[in-house]
């Protein structure tokens, strides 16, 4: 199974990338264990999650070709 994270903001300039191609991610739990091991950094920042273009609250299971992003809060101007 391989899902698609995006990264915008100060996580993608820490990550330097701003998009991952994942396999065998099988909820956001699991997403977040991940991420926090190969970027310790990003414990150190608020931010949303949103699949499918939709913002979630809490874990939830992921399926082939999910799309999630990880938003951290935006300053406009």
């Amino acid at each position: 199974m391989k899902i698609k994270v995006l990264l915008f903001g100060i996580l993608a300039e820490k990550a330097a990338e701003d998009e991952l191609l994942l396999e065998n991610i099988s909820s956001l739990k699991d997403l977040k264990e991940y991420l926090f091991g190969r970027y310790p950094s990003f414990a150190d920042y608020k931010f949303r999650i949103s699949v499918n273009q939709t913002l979630i609250e809490g874990n939830k299971k992921l399926k082939e070709g999910d799309e999630v992003a990880l938003l951290p809060p935006f300053a406009g101007g």
